[in-house]
């Protein structure tokens, strides 16, 4: 007896069957350019790669609808929507995944060009707050001032943080610490020009060792 999904019932169109294998090679990509989106960019705001690769996520969406639908003809009406909407979503899903980092690497490559850049070892960033998440995908989180980012951390240096609580600090939630520049953050930082950010610290943690209480001589080191 043949199978089912070989019965010309079952068959997807050429189009559609490329159009899979390009979004299964999204999904993987996305994760190799976070890989290299090492960097937290501080100035200029880019915070509209967010929204564009959104955006052309939703677009990708609407046109793989019409692709894995006109792909799936000869498929039953009710298996055609379903497929179609998984189809969609995992398009989504591989576009704006992909697009983010993406777009933030080429952004640091137009913000710091080599010739332009100057790289500083051992600044002090001071840390306003610091958090952490639950779940499968679990973080620790650190926010910077007086120029906002969020930055993640290793728990060693989040479990530092929580061990050393300010005296100002009197709260015995274990996901939040109250910081307002008691900690800091020791990093590398690069300037190029008005562009500003803070090195190892993008889609991956800070290394080890990088939080400490802030130095009682904070303002005559070199810091943000």
């Amino acid at each position: 007896m043949p199978d089912a999904l070989s019965t010309p019932s079952r068959r997807i169109g050429r189009l559609g069957v490329w159009w899979l294998i390009g979004c299964g090679v999204l999904l993987p990509l996305c994760f190799v350019l976070g890989w290299f989106d090492d960097a937290t960019e501080l100035t200029p705001d880019h915070s509209d790669i967010i929204g564009w690769g959104f955006a052309l996520g939703g677009l990708a969406a609407i046109i793989s609808r019409a692709v894995l639908w006109r792909a799936t003809a000869s498929w039953p009406t009710k298996n055609r929507v379903g497929f179609t909407l998984a189809g969609s979503f995992l398009t989504f899903l591989g576009m704006s995944m992909t697009l983010l980092p993406a777009g933030e690497i080429v952004e640091g490559w137009i913000d710091f060009p080599p010739s332009k850049t100057v790289t500083y070892q051992n600044v002090l960033v001071k840390i306003s707050r610091a958090y952490q998440t639950h779940g499968k995908g679990r973080s620790w989180n650190v926010q910077t001032s007086p120029i906002w980012s969020n930055i993640d951390v290793t728990e060693a240096d989040y479990d530092f943080m929580l061990d050393h609580r300010s005296a100002d600090d009197r709260a015995t939630d274990p996901d939040e610490v109250t910081s307002r520049g008691y900690f800091c953050a020791l990093v590398t930082m690069q300037k190029a020009g008005d562009a500003l950010r803070i090195m190892h610290a993008g889609r991956g943690k800070l290394p080890r060792g990088s939080i400490l209480i802030c130095p009682a001589d904070f303002e005559q080191r070199t810091h943000l």
